[in-house]
């Protein structure tokens, strides 16, 4: 449930929001993240910050923050 992590402030439509929650649950299954853990909250981060750089594709978005020997928390800290 990605909606979890949104800022407050941020809109997203109810097409892309959709969209990327299927992107976020499928990754946390892939990779087994549980909903609630850091690496969740980093990986909605990056789905969103994809997102509003105008990857609006769910094929590009699992690609690009899906990728099994990604470190999700590189340049986290």
């Amino acid at each position: 449930m990605i909606h979890r992590h949104l800022p407050k402030e941020s809109f997203i439509d109810p097409d892309g929001l959709s969209m990327l929650g299927e992107a976020f649950d499928e990754i946390c299954r892939q990779r087994q993240i549980e909903a609630e853990s850091e690496a969740a909250f980093v990986l909605a981060k990056q789905l969103l910050s994809l997102y509003h750089e105008g990857i609006h594709d769910r094929a590009k978005l699992l690609a690009m923050a899906g990728h099994p020997g990604q470190d999700l928390f590189a340049g986290t800290m």
